[in-house]
Protein backbone atom coordinates (compact mmCIF):
# COMPACT_ATOMS: atom_id res chain seq x y z
CA UNK A 1 0.00 0.00 0.00
CA UNK A 2 2.71 2.43 -1.00
CA UNK A 3 2.42 5.65 -3.00
CA UNK A 4 3.45 6.30 -6.57
CA UNK A 5 4.34 9.70 -8.01
CA UNK A 6 4.17 10.82 -11.62
CA UNK A 7 5.43 14.23 -12.71
CA UNK A 8 2.93 16.29 -14.69
CA UNK A 9 1.54 19.78 -15.03
CA UNK A 10 -1.96 20.74 -13.93
CA UNK A 11 -4.32 23.62 -14.46
CA UNK A 12 -5.80 25.61 -11.58
CA UNK A 13 -8.32 23.93 -9.33
CA UNK A 14 -11.50 25.64 -8.12
CA UNK A 15 -10.84 27.54 -4.93
CA UNK A 16 -7.32 26.15 -4.58
CA UNK A 17 -3.85 27.55 -5.17
CA UNK A 18 -2.70 27.36 -8.77
CA UNK A 19 -0.97 24.16 -9.78
CA UNK A 20 2.52 24.57 -11.14
CA UNK A 21 4.47 22.96 -13.92
CA UNK A 22 6.32 20.09 -12.34
CA UNK A 23 3.60 19.22 -9.84
CA UNK A 24 3.25 15.50 -9.30
CA UNK A 25 0.55 12.96 -8.60
CA UNK A 26 0.55 10.70 -5.59
CA UNK A 27 -1.56 7.55 -5.38
CA UNK A 28 -2.83 6.25 -2.05
CA UNK A 29 -4.73 3.08 -1.21
CA UNK A 30 -8.02 3.35 0.72
CA UNK A 31 -10.53 0.76 1.88
CA UNK A 32 -12.64 1.49 -1.20
CA UNK A 33 -9.95 1.83 -3.86
CA UNK A 34 -6.99 3.90 -4.98
CA UNK A 35 -7.01 7.72 -4.97
CA UNK A 36 -4.74 10.02 -6.92
CA UNK A 37 -3.94 13.34 -5.31
CA UNK A 38 -1.73 16.26 -6.22
CA UNK A 39 1.67 17.15 -4.77
CA UNK A 40 2.64 20.81 -5.01
CA UNK A 41 5.14 22.90 -3.08
CA UNK A 42 5.59 20.38 -0.28
CA UNK A 43 1.90 19.59 0.18
CA UNK A 44 -0.11 16.54 -0.88
CA UNK A 45 -3.83 17.22 -1.33
CA UNK A 46 -6.69 14.82 -1.96
CA UNK A 47 -9.89 16.66 -2.77
CA UNK A 48 -13.48 15.52 -3.06
CA UNK A 49 -12.87 12.17 -1.39
CA UNK A 50 -16.15 10.33 -1.01
CA UNK A 51 -16.91 8.81 2.41
CA UNK A 52 -20.59 8.09 1.74
CA UNK A 53 -22.98 7.59 -1.15
CA UNK A 54 -25.19 10.37 -2.51
CA UNK A 55 -27.84 11.45 0.00
CA UNK A 56 -30.38 12.33 -2.69
CA UNK A 57 -33.46 10.45 -3.85
CA UNK A 58 -34.22 7.34 -1.81
CA UNK A 59 -31.25 8.06 0.47
CA UNK A 60 -32.63 11.42 1.59
CA UNK A 61 -33.03 11.49 5.41
CA UNK A 62 -31.46 8.03 5.78
CA UNK A 63 -28.22 7.38 7.68
CA UNK A 64 -25.18 7.74 5.40
CA UNK A 65 -24.98 4.85 2.98
CA UNK A 66 -21.67 3.14 2.19
CA UNK A 67 -19.43 3.95 -0.75
CA UNK A 68 -19.21 1.28 -3.43
CA UNK A 69 -15.62 0.11 -4.00
CA UNK A 70 -14.03 0.94 -7.35
CA UNK A 71 -11.36 -0.57 -9.54
CA UNK A 72 -8.39 1.33 -10.89
CA UNK A 73 -7.38 4.80 -9.69
CA UNK A 74 -9.88 7.57 -8.95
CA UNK A 75 -8.77 11.20 -9.22
CA UNK A 76 -9.04 13.31 -6.06
CA UNK A 77 -8.09 16.60 -7.71
CA UNK A 78 -11.19 18.79 -7.39
CA UNK A 79 -13.38 19.90 -4.52
CA UNK A 80 -16.50 17.82 -4.00
CA UNK A 81 -20.02 19.15 -3.55
CA UNK A 82 -21.15 20.84 -0.38
CA UNK A 83 -24.61 20.42 1.14
CA UNK A 84 -27.42 22.50 -0.41
CA UNK A 85 -27.54 25.86 1.36
CA UNK A 86 -27.91 29.59 1.00
CA UNK A 87 -24.61 30.92 2.31
CA UNK A 88 -24.76 34.71 2.67
CA UNK A 89 -21.38 34.97 4.41
CA UNK A 90 -18.47 37.15 3.34
CA UNK A 91 -16.84 35.89 0.15
CA UNK A 92 -13.67 34.68 1.87
CA UNK A 93 -15.75 32.23 3.91
CA UNK A 94 -17.68 30.72 1.01
CA UNK A 95 -16.73 27.44 -0.69
CA UNK A 96 -16.67 28.00 -4.48
CA UNK A 97 -17.72 24.42 -5.24
CA UNK A 98 -21.20 23.25 -6.22
CA UNK A 99 -23.94 22.40 -3.72
CA UNK A 100 -25.84 19.14 -4.22
CA UNK A 101 -27.17 16.28 -2.13
CA UNK A 102 -24.18 14.22 -3.27
CA UNK A 103 -22.15 15.97 -0.58
CA UNK A 104 -20.55 13.33 1.64
CA UNK A 105 -17.08 14.44 0.68
CA UNK A 106 -13.90 15.29 2.52
CA UNK A 107 -10.50 16.77 1.71
CA UNK A 108 -7.21 15.41 3.05
CA UNK A 109 -3.93 17.33 3.24
CA UNK A 110 -0.56 16.02 4.34
CA UNK A 111 3.09 17.02 4.02
CA UNK A 112 4.37 15.62 0.73
CA UNK A 113 7.06 13.69 2.60
CA UNK A 114 4.52 11.83 4.76
CA UNK A 115 4.30 8.06 4.37
CA UNK A 116 2.47 5.20 6.04
CA UNK A 117 5.18 5.09 8.71
CA UNK A 118 5.00 8.82 9.56
CA UNK A 119 2.01 8.55 11.93
CA UNK A 120 1.57 12.30 12.13
CA UNK A 121 -1.09 13.90 14.35
CA UNK A 122 -4.45 14.23 12.59
CA UNK A 123 -6.62 17.36 12.82
CA UNK A 124 -10.21 17.07 11.57
CA UNK A 125 -11.96 20.39 10.90
CA UNK A 126 -15.70 20.76 11.50
CA UNK A 127 -16.90 23.97 9.89
CA UNK A 128 -19.16 26.67 11.29
CA UNK A 129 -22.32 28.20 9.89
CA UNK A 130 -24.59 26.85 12.61
CA UNK A 131 -26.08 23.65 11.27
CA UNK A 132 -27.34 25.43 8.17
CA UNK A 133 -24.48 26.47 5.90
CA UNK A 134 -20.75 26.20 5.35
CA UNK A 135 -18.35 23.52 4.18
CA UNK A 136 -15.00 21.98 5.01
CA UNK A 137 -13.17 24.32 2.64
CA UNK A 138 -12.94 28.07 2.07
CA UNK A 139 -10.13 30.57 1.67
CA UNK A 140 -10.09 31.06 5.44
CA UNK A 141 -10.47 27.35 6.25
CA UNK A 142 -7.09 26.55 4.74
CA UNK A 143 -6.50 23.03 6.06
CA UNK A 144 -3.59 22.65 3.64
CA UNK A 145 -1.68 25.47 5.32
CA UNK A 146 -2.03 23.76 8.71
CA UNK A 147 -0.76 20.45 7.31
CA UNK A 148 2.25 21.95 5.56
CA UNK A 149 3.36 24.36 8.27
CA UNK A 150 2.38 22.27 11.28
CA UNK A 151 3.61 18.89 9.98
CA UNK A 152 0.24 17.27 10.64
CA UNK A 153 -2.42 15.60 8.50
CA UNK A 154 -5.63 17.62 8.17
CA UNK A 155 -9.13 16.67 7.05
CA UNK A 156 -12.02 18.99 6.19
CA UNK A 157 -15.50 17.46 6.11
CA UNK A 158 -18.65 18.27 4.14
CA UNK A 159 -21.87 16.81 5.52
CA UNK A 160 -25.63 17.26 5.30
CA UNK A 161 -26.93 20.51 6.75
CA UNK A 162 -30.22 22.23 7.60
CA UNK A 163 -33.38 20.44 6.45
CA UNK A 164 -31.36 17.78 4.61
CA UNK A 165 -29.38 16.79 7.69
CA UNK A 166 -31.76 17.37 10.58
CA UNK A 167 -35.40 16.70 9.64
CA UNK A 168 -36.83 14.59 12.45
CA UNK A 169 -38.97 11.68 11.27
CA UNK A 170 -38.41 9.46 14.29
CA UNK A 171 -42.04 9.62 15.44
CA UNK A 172 -43.38 8.29 12.15
CA UNK A 173 -44.04 4.75 11.05
CA UNK A 174 -40.90 3.85 9.14
CA UNK A 175 -38.04 2.78 11.41
CA UNK A 176 -35.51 3.33 8.61
CA UNK A 177 -35.82 7.05 9.38
CA UNK A 178 -35.63 6.76 13.17
CA UNK A 179 -32.32 8.67 13.28
CA UNK A 180 -33.10 11.25 10.58
CA UNK A 181 -33.05 14.10 13.10
CA UNK A 182 -29.33 13.46 13.50
CA UNK A 183 -28.43 12.45 9.94
CA UNK A 184 -25.95 15.31 9.62
CA UNK A 185 -24.09 14.15 12.72
CA UNK A 186 -24.21 10.54 11.53
CA UNK A 187 -22.39 11.84 8.46
CA UNK A 188 -19.68 13.25 10.73
CA UNK A 189 -19.38 9.91 12.51
CA UNK A 190 -19.09 8.15 9.13
CA UNK A 191 -16.35 10.59 8.09
CA UNK A 192 -14.47 9.99 11.35
CA UNK A 193 -14.72 6.24 10.75
CA UNK A 194 -13.24 6.83 7.29
CA UNK A 195 -10.38 8.69 8.97
CA UNK A 196 -9.87 5.83 11.42
CA UNK A 197 -9.74 3.26 8.63
CA UNK A 198 -7.69 5.18 6.05
CA UNK A 199 -5.67 8.04 7.45
CA UNK A 200 -2.56 5.96 8.13
CA UNK A 201 -2.02 5.61 4.38
CA UNK A 202 -1.97 9.42 4.13
CA UNK A 203 0.72 9.64 6.82
CA UNK A 204 -1.59 10.15 9.80
CA UNK A 205 -1.95 8.39 13.13
CA UNK A 206 -5.48 6.96 13.56
CA UNK A 207 -4.86 6.84 17.31
CA UNK A 208 -4.09 10.56 17.57
CA UNK A 209 -7.06 12.40 16.06
CA UNK A 210 -8.11 15.88 17.20
CA UNK A 211 -11.43 17.36 16.13
CA UNK A 212 -11.52 21.15 16.04
CA UNK A 213 -14.36 23.43 15.10
CA UNK A 214 -15.55 27.00 15.43
CA UNK A 215 -19.07 28.31 16.06
CA UNK A 216 -21.44 25.66 14.71
CA UNK A 217 -18.42 23.40 14.27
CA UNK A 218 -17.71 23.69 17.99
CA UNK A 219 -21.37 22.96 18.64
CA UNK A 220 -21.08 19.81 16.55
CA UNK A 221 -18.16 18.66 18.69
CA UNK A 222 -20.03 19.47 21.90
CA UNK A 223 -22.86 17.22 20.68
CA UNK A 224 -20.60 14.44 19.36
CA UNK A 225 -19.20 14.13 22.87
CA UNK A 226 -22.66 12.96 23.93
CA UNK A 227 -23.14 10.46 21.09
CA UNK A 228 -22.09 6.88 21.92
CA UNK A 229 -21.43 6.18 18.24
CA UNK A 230 -18.61 8.75 18.20
CA UNK A 231 -16.66 7.25 21.10
CA UNK A 232 -13.12 6.29 20.20
CA UNK A 233 -13.18 8.11 16.85
CA UNK A 234 -11.31 11.16 18.18
CA UNK A 235 -8.98 11.63 21.11
CA UNK A 236 -8.83 15.39 21.70
CA UNK A 237 -11.22 18.28 21.03
CA UNK A 238 -10.88 22.02 20.38
CA UNK A 239 -14.13 23.98 20.74
CA UNK A 240 -13.92 27.56 19.46
CA UNK A 241 -16.90 29.81 20.22
CA UNK A 242 -19.17 26.78 20.02
CA UNK A 243 -20.13 25.55 23.49
CA UNK A 244 -23.76 24.82 22.56
CA UNK A 245 -25.04 23.05 25.67
CA UNK A 246 -28.55 22.28 24.48
CA UNK A 247 -30.10 20.52 21.48
CA UNK A 248 -33.68 19.97 20.35
CA UNK A 249 -36.08 17.72 22.21
CA UNK A 250 -37.92 15.34 19.88
CA UNK A 251 -41.19 17.21 20.47
CA UNK A 252 -39.64 20.48 19.25
CA UNK A 253 -38.17 18.72 16.23
CA UNK A 254 -41.49 17.01 15.41
CA UNK A 255 -43.28 20.37 15.44
CA UNK A 256 -40.80 21.70 12.89
CA UNK A 257 -41.37 18.65 10.70
CA UNK A 258 -45.11 19.29 10.85
CA UNK A 259 -44.42 22.80 9.56
CA UNK A 260 -42.35 21.32 6.73
CA UNK A 261 -45.20 19.07 5.64
CA UNK A 262 -47.70 21.93 5.88
CA UNK A 263 -45.50 24.37 3.96
CA UNK A 264 -45.05 21.85 1.15
CA UNK A 265 -48.73 20.88 1.14
CA UNK A 266 -47.94 17.24 1.93
CA UNK A 267 -49.73 14.77 4.16
CA UNK A 268 -47.95 14.27 7.46
CA UNK A 269 -46.04 11.01 7.38
CA UNK A 270 -45.73 10.83 3.60
CA UNK A 271 -41.96 10.41 3.67
CA UNK A 272 -41.82 9.16 0.10
CA UNK A 273 -43.39 12.40 -1.12
CA UNK A 274 -40.97 14.38 1.04
CA UNK A 275 -38.06 12.53 -0.56
CA UNK A 276 -39.38 13.47 -4.00
CA UNK A 277 -39.44 17.24 -3.37
CA UNK A 278 -36.86 18.96 -5.61
CA UNK A 279 -33.71 20.03 -3.79
CA UNK A 280 -34.16 23.78 -4.25
CA UNK A 281 -37.82 23.66 -3.25
CA UNK A 282 -36.92 21.84 -0.05
CA UNK A 283 -34.20 24.39 0.67
CA UNK A 284 -36.71 27.24 0.25
CA UNK A 285 -39.03 25.40 2.62
CA UNK A 286 -36.25 25.25 5.20
CA UNK A 287 -35.64 28.99 4.91
CA UNK A 288 -39.34 29.74 5.45
CA UNK A 289 -39.89 27.33 8.32
CA UNK A 290 -36.69 28.22 10.18
CA UNK A 291 -37.36 31.97 10.11
CA UNK A 292 -41.05 31.73 11.01
CA UNK A 293 -40.81 29.14 13.79
CA UNK A 294 -41.38 30.26 17.37
CA UNK A 295 -38.32 28.77 19.03
CA UNK A 296 -35.51 29.51 21.45
CA UNK A 297 -33.09 28.38 18.75
CA UNK A 298 -31.50 30.79 16.29
CA UNK A 299 -32.65 30.07 12.68
CA UNK A 300 -29.16 28.82 11.80
CA UNK A 301 -29.35 26.04 14.40
CA UNK A 302 -33.10 25.42 14.63
CA UNK A 303 -32.69 22.39 12.37
CA UNK A 304 -29.99 20.61 14.34
CA UNK A 305 -29.21 17.61 16.52
CA UNK A 306 -32.15 16.02 18.31
CA UNK A 307 -32.57 13.92 21.44
CA UNK A 308 -33.99 10.86 19.69
CA UNK A 309 -33.24 8.17 22.29
CA UNK A 310 -31.02 6.38 19.80
CA UNK A 311 -28.16 8.31 18.24
CA UNK A 312 -28.42 10.94 20.98
CA UNK A 313 -29.90 9.14 24.00
CA UNK A 314 -30.48 12.16 26.26
CA UNK A 315 -30.06 15.91 26.56
CA UNK A 316 -26.39 16.81 26.55
CA UNK A 317 -24.57 18.78 29.25
CA UNK A 318 -27.52 18.73 31.62
CA UNK A 319 -26.42 18.00 35.17
CA UNK A 320 -23.38 15.95 34.18
CA UNK A 321 -20.70 15.60 31.55
CA UNK A 322 -22.16 13.50 28.72
CA UNK A 323 -20.94 10.27 27.24
CA UNK A 324 -17.19 9.87 26.92
CA UNK A 325 -16.36 13.59 27.24
CA UNK A 326 -14.44 13.10 30.49
CA UNK A 327 -11.93 10.91 28.60
CA UNK A 328 -11.06 13.60 26.05
CA UNK A 329 -8.64 16.51 26.66
CA UNK A 330 -10.50 19.69 25.69
CA UNK A 331 -9.28 23.15 24.69
CA UNK A 332 -12.12 25.67 24.54
CA UNK A 333 -12.91 29.35 24.61
CA UNK A 334 -14.22 32.30 22.66
CA UNK A 335 -13.40 35.83 21.57
CA UNK A 336 -14.06 38.77 23.85
CA UNK A 337 -16.52 40.56 21.52
CA UNK A 338 -18.22 37.74 19.62
CA UNK A 339 -21.50 39.43 18.85
CA UNK A 340 -20.01 42.43 17.06
CA UNK A 341 -20.04 40.15 14.01
CA UNK A 342 -23.82 39.73 14.21
CA UNK A 343 -24.87 43.18 15.36
CA UNK A 344 -22.63 44.92 12.83
CA UNK A 345 -23.12 48.64 12.36
CA UNK A 346 -26.52 48.38 14.08
CA UNK A 347 -24.65 48.45 17.38
CA UNK A 348 -24.37 52.22 16.93
CA UNK A 349 -28.15 52.68 16.90
CA UNK A 350 -29.25 54.71 19.94
CA UNK A 351 -30.17 52.66 23.00
CA UNK A 352 -33.10 54.31 24.75
CA UNK A 353 -32.48 52.69 28.14
CA UNK A 354 -31.18 49.56 29.86
CA UNK A 355 -34.40 47.73 29.03
CA UNK A 356 -33.64 48.20 25.32
CA UNK A 357 -30.05 47.09 25.83
CA UNK A 358 -31.18 44.00 27.74
CA UNK A 359 -33.67 43.05 25.05
CA UNK A 360 -31.06 43.42 22.31
CA UNK A 361 -28.44 41.47 24.26
CA UNK A 362 -30.83 38.64 25.12
CA UNK A 363 -31.52 38.06 21.41
CA UNK A 364 -28.02 36.62 21.13
CA UNK A 365 -28.55 34.17 23.99
CA UNK A 366 -31.99 32.81 23.15
CA UNK A 367 -30.85 29.21 23.57
CA UNK A 368 -30.06 30.06 27.21
CA UNK A 369 -33.56 31.46 27.84
CA UNK A 370 -32.19 34.64 29.39
CA UNK A 371 -34.83 36.55 31.37
CA UNK A 372 -34.63 40.19 30.31
CA UNK A 373 -35.83 41.40 33.71
CA UNK A 374 -33.15 39.34 35.45
CA UNK A 375 -30.58 40.86 33.12
CA UNK A 376 -31.36 44.47 34.10
CA UNK A 377 -29.52 44.47 37.47
CA UNK A 378 -26.62 42.67 35.81
CA UNK A 379 -26.33 45.47 33.25
CA UNK A 380 -26.33 47.97 36.10
CA UNK A 381 -23.39 46.12 37.64
CA UNK A 382 -21.57 46.08 34.28
CA UNK A 383 -21.82 49.86 34.23
CA UNK A 384 -20.22 50.00 37.69
CA UNK A 385 -17.47 47.48 36.92
CA UNK A 386 -16.69 48.72 33.39
CA UNK A 387 -17.58 52.44 33.44
CA UNK A 388 -15.44 53.32 30.40
CA UNK A 389 -17.40 51.14 27.95
CA UNK A 390 -19.39 53.02 25.32
CA UNK A 391 -22.99 51.96 24.72
CA UNK A 392 -22.06 49.85 21.65
CA UNK A 393 -19.19 48.27 23.59
CA UNK A 394 -21.47 47.50 26.52
CA UNK A 395 -24.06 45.88 24.26
CA UNK A 396 -21.40 43.70 22.65
CA UNK A 397 -19.83 42.83 26.02
CA UNK A 398 -23.10 41.79 27.66
CA UNK A 399 -24.42 39.85 24.68
CA UNK A 400 -21.09 38.06 24.23
CA UNK A 401 -20.91 37.07 27.88
CA UNK A 402 -24.45 35.72 28.12
CA UNK A 403 -24.49 34.20 24.63
CA UNK A 404 -21.00 32.67 24.42
CA UNK A 405 -18.80 32.96 27.49
CA UNK A 406 -21.50 31.69 29.87
CA UNK A 407 -21.70 28.40 27.97
CA UNK A 408 -17.93 28.05 27.62
CA UNK A 409 -17.20 28.51 31.32
CA UNK A 410 -20.12 26.26 32.28
CA UNK A 411 -18.78 23.54 30.01
CA UNK A 412 -15.24 23.97 31.33
CA UNK A 413 -16.42 23.80 34.94
CA UNK A 414 -18.42 20.63 34.24
CA UNK A 415 -15.42 18.97 32.62
CA UNK A 416 -13.19 19.88 35.56
CA UNK A 417 -15.78 18.58 38.03
CA UNK A 418 -15.83 15.26 36.17
CA UNK A 419 -12.17 14.80 37.16
CA UNK A 420 -11.23 13.42 33.79
CA UNK A 421 -8.83 14.66 31.14
CA UNK A 422 -7.22 18.12 31.26
CA UNK A 423 -9.08 21.26 30.21
CA UNK A 424 -7.54 24.41 28.72
CA UNK A 425 -9.37 27.74 28.49
CA UNK A 426 -8.65 30.71 26.22
CA UNK A 427 -10.05 34.06 25.17
CA UNK A 428 -8.98 35.89 22.02
CA UNK A 429 -8.88 39.61 22.73
CA UNK A 430 -7.16 40.76 19.52
CA UNK A 431 -9.20 43.39 17.71
CA UNK A 432 -9.59 43.73 13.96
CA UNK A 433 -10.84 46.86 12.18
CA UNK A 434 -14.42 46.48 10.99
CA UNK A 435 -17.90 47.95 11.40
CA UNK A 436 -16.48 51.44 11.96
CA UNK A 437 -14.32 50.41 14.90
CA UNK A 438 -12.05 47.59 16.11
CA UNK A 439 -13.47 44.38 17.54
CA UNK A 440 -12.38 40.95 18.78
CA UNK A 441 -15.40 39.51 17.05
CA UNK A 442 -16.73 36.05 16.21
CA UNK A 443 -14.19 34.18 14.11
CA UNK A 444 -11.37 36.67 14.53
CA UNK A 445 -9.01 33.84 15.54
CA UNK A 446 -9.59 31.68 12.48
CA UNK A 447 -6.91 33.20 10.21
CA UNK A 448 -4.39 32.61 12.99
CA UNK A 449 -5.44 29.02 13.62
CA UNK A 450 -5.33 28.31 9.87
CA UNK A 451 -2.08 30.20 9.29
CA UNK A 452 -3.59 32.67 6.81
CA UNK A 453 -2.92 36.01 8.57
CA UNK A 454 -3.65 38.03 5.42
CA UNK A 455 -7.31 37.58 6.40
CA UNK A 456 -6.52 38.60 9.95
CA UNK A 457 -7.52 42.26 9.88
CA UNK A 458 -10.77 43.27 8.21
CA UNK A 459 -13.83 41.11 8.68
CA UNK A 460 -16.45 43.05 6.80
CA UNK A 461 -15.24 42.59 3.23
CA UNK A 462 -12.99 45.66 3.29
CA UNK A 463 -9.72 43.76 3.54
CA UNK A 464 -7.02 45.82 1.81
CA UNK A 465 -3.29 46.38 2.06
CA UNK A 466 -3.81 49.97 3.13
CA UNK A 467 -6.27 49.06 5.87
CA UNK A 468 -4.03 46.28 7.08
CA UNK A 469 -0.97 48.51 7.18
CA UNK A 470 -2.70 51.29 9.08
CA UNK A 471 -4.40 48.95 11.54
CA UNK A 472 -1.37 46.81 12.29
CA UNK A 473 1.76 48.64 11.09
CA UNK A 474 4.10 46.51 13.21
CA UNK A 475 2.53 43.22 12.07
CA UNK A 476 1.60 42.14 15.58
CA UNK A 477 -0.98 39.77 14.11
CA UNK A 478 1.83 37.67 12.61
CA UNK A 479 3.38 37.01 16.02
CA UNK A 480 -0.04 36.39 17.55
CA UNK A 481 -0.93 34.07 14.69
CA UNK A 482 2.19 32.00 15.27
CA UNK A 483 1.38 31.72 18.97
CA UNK A 484 -2.14 30.44 18.32
CA UNK A 485 -1.09 28.17 15.47
CA UNK A 486 1.71 26.62 17.52
CA UNK A 487 -0.60 26.13 20.51
CA UNK A 488 -3.27 24.40 18.43
CA UNK A 489 -0.82 22.04 16.73
CA UNK A 490 0.96 21.36 20.03
CA UNK A 491 -2.38 20.32 21.53
CA UNK A 492 -3.01 18.07 18.53
CA UNK A 493 0.34 16.38 19.08
CA UNK A 494 0.29 15.88 22.81
CA UNK A 495 -2.96 17.07 24.37
CA UNK A 496 -1.10 20.06 25.84
CA UNK A 497 -1.12 23.47 24.06
CA UNK A 498 1.97 24.76 25.88
CA UNK A 499 4.92 25.81 23.77
CA UNK A 500 8.44 26.85 24.71
CA UNK A 501 7.56 30.52 24.29
CA UNK A 502 4.04 30.36 25.75
CA UNK A 503 3.44 27.99 28.70
CA UNK A 504 -0.26 27.29 29.21
CA UNK A 505 -1.51 25.80 32.51
CA UNK A 506 -4.62 23.67 32.81
CA UNK A 507 -7.93 25.25 33.79
CA UNK A 508 -9.47 24.48 37.17
CA UNK A 509 -12.20 26.07 39.27
CA UNK A 510 -9.71 27.56 41.75
CA UNK A 511 -7.31 29.51 39.53
CA UNK A 512 -9.49 29.54 36.38
CA UNK A 513 -6.29 30.05 34.38
CA UNK A 514 -7.21 31.45 30.97
CA UNK A 515 -4.86 32.18 28.07
CA UNK A 516 -5.63 35.69 26.85
CA UNK A 517 -4.47 35.92 23.24
CA UNK A 518 -3.48 39.41 22.11
CA UNK A 519 -0.40 41.26 20.92
CA UNK A 520 1.04 40.44 24.36
CA UNK A 521 -0.51 37.04 25.10
CA UNK A 522 -0.52 35.96 28.74
CA UNK A 523 -2.29 33.76 31.26
CA UNK A 524 -4.82 35.50 33.52
CA UNK A 525 -6.49 33.86 36.48
CA UNK A 526 -10.27 34.26 36.52
CA UNK A 527 -10.40 37.19 34.06
CA UNK A 528 -14.20 37.42 34.42
CA UNK A 529 -14.20 37.32 38.21
CA UNK A 530 -16.15 40.56 38.67
CA UNK A 531 -19.14 39.40 36.60
CA UNK A 532 -18.76 35.60 36.60
CA UNK A 533 -21.30 34.78 39.30
CA UNK A 534 -23.90 37.14 37.87
CA UNK A 535 -23.57 35.74 34.33
CA UNK A 536 -23.46 32.05 35.21
CA UNK A 537 -26.53 32.37 37.45
CA UNK A 538 -28.73 33.87 34.72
Amino acid sequence: MGAAAVTTSLFSLPGMTFARTGDSFKTVETTHGKLRGRVSDGLASYLGVRYGASTGGENRFLPPQPVMPWHGVRDALHLGSQSPQDNQDFATWVDPSSATEDCLMLNVFSPSSASTSSRLPVMVWLHGGGYSFGSGYSHVYNCGSIAKTGNVVTVGINHRLNIFGYTYLGDQQDDRFSSSGNAGHLDLIAALKWVRDNIENFGGDPNNVTVFGQSGGGGKITTLLGMPGAEGLFHKAIIQSGSVLKVRESSEAAALTDSVYATLGLRRGDIKALQAVPTQKLLKCFEKVSTEAKSNFNPSIIFGPTVDGRVLPKMIWKGDVPGFARKVPVLLGNTSQETAAFIGSDMFAPLKDDQTLAEKAAKFATINNIDVNALLPVIKKYRQVMPKLSEPELLVRVSTDIGFWKNAVTQADMLVAAKGSPVYMYECDWQTPCFDSKWALHGVELPFVFNVPLYGTAWDGKDSDALRASADPENHRLALGKQMFDAWTSFARSGNPSTTSLPWPTYDTESRATMMFNTQSKVENDPHQAMRGDIVSL
